[in-house]
């Protein structure tokens, strides 16, 4: 089905929006020059989906971030720190995976697309974004493509360029460029920097902090170039970044509330203690028990239906009673507040406008970003045959930032999630380019690289949320009147009273003790004493009320080897074949300790939590109602409790890429190719899931294409359809947790959630699809040009998952073993994560000459079709299609040093949702978006001085 909507048509692709060239008064578009072979080539003479903007597209577009580059890219979605090019790309930010699609600078590669879009796109040659696997000639294989950000080189005659723009939203960005020689002929300098700022978009409704999604960046990069001879030369790039902003959302964080919450779209769950959930017989007559009707006492207590999707019975549920029931969750923190749940809350996601956007948070988000980076390339001309190129990269990086994890802004309880990532990146890169002969050539390479990633988070509570932070919630004062006999010795109470409470250092070195007797990762336990109970963590602040700390890291090494000939077998025939061959040794660890409740202790003596409640004085013995004097027990007796898990994998690959070139004429050509992907596997290192690794992920590529010219080179067209064929795909999912424990306890984040994210590994799925670019110099003024990208994808293998975050199938419902895969899907036939079927963008340019230079009018338009955050493709997890029109005047000189512009972005304030996060029950099943920016207008003003 997928191929033959694949072949039902011919794609234009690889276009590069270039600048146009005058020729006799009849303009002629412009050779655009790219390096994604890494030798320079015309990009109408490199078969491979491209786009590339130039620098004086990128000044033309007035593109200055990741969401003004999506609009233009067929078949790509660009999130802040990752991107999915025809649907390929790395779905969930854990800390133990590879992104799909691969991010260089200079050559150099970069595990951190934000590092390379920090600067705002100032002073950048070129910018190439290649689709499909890019297997044969770079180092770090990019299973999805790979995006090359070319800065421009020192230049050896004098020359600057400052930019200043200020606009709505308190925005006012500053750019400077300065260049030339050092010593003529010999040493020659670049030195850029950029400051830009802006007001955050998203109003904070709580009135407890700023506005959201402010902008505060400093980039400063010198590079430098060295002809050490007529063969030889040095050229280095160091650059520095600093963000630090109030913080809106990130992959995984969003900060804006969709509709869609259990149990209703309208309000939140304002007024339940619990989120839980339980089952009821309306014949029970006991009210102690947990399937006790609460319409008994009361008929207007609230009941929910639900339909068991294998067995289609029903079934009746209530809200668990706090103290009575033992519920899977801990406190409901939308229960304490006293606003109106419905003002400024749940955004519906058709036609969201700007002034929609806001959002309820506590005020401490903030976000920095401190980066410094080295990318170096040593070029040596052995002969007329024969270049041989050293490139060196080294980047280094600490991440932080603190985001409120609730989005209720409650004075009482609060739950806030801080994260600290520390990262260093080297590679080294040794490259030989061989010219065989006249018509033979090689491309050969061999390539290291090592990396090591720390990364400490924890959530904590700003308002020193009681249960966590109060000592008197524990077990200790009240032990001897739940059981009596019990002593601190009893084997069953081992972590109770008078036990440790586990700090990270010490729940690691339990776990490990555990592990070396019983061979898997096992959970460790201790007593909870309050705040200080989890002690301090390095690399960070000490966050009060913190109810779990922990600290990860991964270390890589990776290396391969590959080689591309490519043979002119006729003068109109090519053929190019290229083998490459990678190794990653990966090694991980988790350490965690936290705070949960757990019912087993009251269990092992005996004791229902009911009576435990009643007997701490939290719950009246007539009324089983909360009496106010002191917090009920939610799920049983508070613990500290531990976790520690270590893991290694080595992936080993070769991959291959074959295709065909035939040049019909000077400006046509024809292309087909297959390709190899692979992608390593990895680690779900982020929140300790059931599933802890998964395995590498595999697809052939076929693809055909064209590349044309015509009308008297005044219209570029190019042309491609390709077919992905997965064996195997990464697939984010939310896993609900087993509702038995596994034997020696839990060993994931289980402890205290109903689901814990996962990367898995799908059994199958195929990408299908064709794009349009082009380019048409309508006129001797006008030029008109876009793109079109259809993008067909589905899992075609049965893979059957429990969807933990679906408000239909709550987990708290189901028992056992069998009734848990009762609630498992198959996604067999539904739609690839983050992929838009439909993808298009229109754009035209006027210029208009006068006596001080020109006028250059510009119109783009760009819309994206829905996209899906789920694999279970439901409603929930729909960011629905939008569209953005900008506008733009610029006026420049006739010398072209003074450039005065005038723009609006996002014309018709649209707002489109670039991610969704789920939830599940113990967060109600929310949603929450992190979205585009609202419209934007204001004025530039280029000075380029020569």
């Amino acid at each position: 089905m997928l191929m033959k909507k694949a072949t039902m048509g011919v794609t234009l692709i690889a276009f590069a929006v270039g600048s146009i060239a005058e020729e006799t008064g009849r303009r002629k578009l412009e050779e655009v020059t790219v390096t994604a072979e890494r030798q320079e080539a015309s990009i109408q003479d490199t078969s491979i989906s491209i786009t590339a903007f130039t620098a004086e597209s990128l000044d033309q577009f007035g593109i200055r971030n990741q969401s003004d580059l999506q609009n233009l890219v067929p078949a790509t979605t660009i999130q802040p720190y990752d991107s999915a090019v025809r649907g390929v790309g790395r779905n969930f930010r854990n800390l133990g995976g590879d992104p799909g699609v691969a991010t260089y600078m200079n050559g150099i590669y970069s595990e951190d697309l934000y590092t390379a879009t920090i600067g705002s796109l100032w002073d950048i040659d070129r910018i190439e974004i290649l689709r499909g696997p890019q297997g044969t000639l770079y180092g770090r294989n990019a299973v999805g493509g790979a995006m090359n950000f070319i800065y421009k080189r020192p230049s050896p005659e004098f020359e600057a360029s400052f930019k200043g723009i200020v606009g709505d939203y308190g925005t006012n960005d500053w750019y400077g460029m300065v260049s030339g020689p050092i010593i003529r002929d010999t040493l020659n300098f670049r030195l850029t920097g950029s400051a830009r700022n802006h007001d955050g978009w998203i109003r904070e409704a709580s009135g407890l902090g700023p506005d959201l999604d402010s902008g505060n960046e400093d980039n400063v990069a010198l590079q430098l170039e060295w002809n050490i001879s007529d063969n030889m030369n040095l050229n280095i790039r160091q650059n520095v970044a600093r963000v630090d902003r109030v913080m809106g959302a990130a992959n995984g964080a969003g900060i804006i509330n969709l509709t869609g919450e259990f149990p209703t779209p309208e309000t939140r769950n304002n007024f339940s203690v619990t989120n839980g959930l339980r089952r009821i017989d309306p014949t029970q007559a006991d009210p102690t028990q947990s399937d006790f009707d609460m319409r008994n006492i009361d008929p207007n207590h609230p009941t929910y239906t639900y339909t068991n999707p294998t067995t289609g019975a029903t079934i009746l549920a209530q809200r668990d009673r706090v103290g009575v029931d033992s519920t899977p969750y801990l406190q409901n923190i939308g229960q304490s507040i006293t606003y109106d749940p419905t003002e400024c809350l749940f955004l519906d996601r058709e036609n969201i406008k700007g002034d929609d956007l806001c959002s309820h948070t506590n005020g401490l988000n903030n976000e920095t970003f401190d980066q410094q980076g080295t990318q170096l390339e040593f070029t040596w001309d052995i002969n007329d045959r024969m270049t041989f190129v050293y490139l060196f990269g080294y980047n280094d990086l600490l991440y932080e930032r603190t985001t409120d994890d609730d989005n209720f802004a409650s004075l009482v309880h609060d739950r806030q999630f801080y994260v600290n990532h520390e990262a260093d990146y080297v590679s080294h890169e040794l490259q030989l380019f061989w010219d065989v002969g006249q018509d033979l050539t090689f491309t050969s390479g061999i390539f290291f690289y090592d990396s090591v990633i720390d990364q400490r988070y924890d959530f904590y509570s700003s308002t020193r949320q009681f249960n966590i932070d109060d000592p008197a919630y524990s077990l200790d004062s009240i032990l001897a009147a739940v059981a009596p006999g019990a002593v601190p010795g009893d084997p069953s109470l081992t972590f109770l009273a008078g036990a440790t409470p586990l700090t990270v250092n010490s729940a690691r070195e339990a776990a490990r003790a555990a592990d070396a007797a019983v061979g898997t990762s096992t959970l460790v336990t201790g007593s909870w004493l309050g705040n200080d109970t989890l002690g301090e963590i390095p690399h960070g602040p000490v966050t009060p009320a913190s109810d779990l700390h922990a600290l990860n890291q991964t270390k890589r090494e990776a290396m391969a080897i590959y080689t591309q000939g490519v043979w002119n077998m006729t003068d109109k025939l090519t053929l190019t074949l290229g083998v490459r061959w990678a190794e990653d040794d990966v090694t991980g660890s988790e350490d965690l300790a936290r705070y949960a409740e757990s019912s087993a202790v009251l269990d092992a003596v005996g004791i229902p939590l009911y009576l435990a409640n009643i007997v701490r004085g939290a719950i009246d013995p007539n009324t089983l109602q909360p009496t106010g004097l002191i917090e009920p027990w939610k799920s049983g007796v508070p613990i500290s409790f531990g976790l520690f898990r270590e893991v290694e994998r080595v992936d080993r690959k070769t991959t291959y890429r074959a295709n065909l070139d035939y040049d019909i004429t000077d400006n046509m050509m024809f292309y087909g190719n297959v390709t190899s992907g692979y992608r390593s596997g990895g680690f779900n290192l982020a929140f300790f899931s059931q599933t802890p690794e998964y395995e590498p992920e595999e697809l052939i590529a076929w693809e055909l294409g064209m590349k044309g010219q015509f009308l008297a080179n005044t219209l570029q067209l190019n042309a491609s359809v390709y077919l992905y064929d997965y064996s195997s795909i990464h697939t984010y999912t939310v896993e609900a947790c087993p509702t038995t424990p596994p034997p020696g306890g839990f060993q994931s984040a289980c402890a205290v959630s109903d689901s814990t994210t996962s990367v898995n590994t799908a059994p199958g799925a195929e990408v299908a699809g064709f794009e349009v670019e082009g380019t048409w110099l309508a006129t001797d003024h006008l030029t008109l040009g876009g793109n079109y990208s259809f993008t067909d994808s589905e899992y075609t293998e049965s893979f059957f998952t429990v969807d933990g975050s679906d408000p239909t199938t709550p987990g708290d419902l189901y028992t056992g073993a069998a009734e848990e895969q009762q609630r498992a899907r198959d996604i067999k036939g539904n739609s690839l994560l983050q992929v838009p079927e439909n993808k298009a963008s229109l754009w035209g340019s006027y210029r208009i000459p006068l006596n001080s230079g020109n006028v250059d009018l510009l119109a783009s338009w760009s819309w994206i079709d829905d996209v899906y955050f789920s694999q279970f493709q439901t409603e929930l997890d729909k960011a629905p299609a939008y569209d953005r029109l900008d506008l733009r005047a610029s006026w420049t000189n006739t010398d072209e040093t003074l450039i005065v512009s005038a723009f609006v972005n996002n014309v018709t304030d649209e707002i489109g949702i670039r991610q969704i996060q789920r939830y599940g029950g113990d967060e109600g099943y929310r949603r929450t978006a992190q979205v585009t920016e609202p419209r934007l207008y204001g004025v530039e003003l280029t000075w380029n001085l020569r």
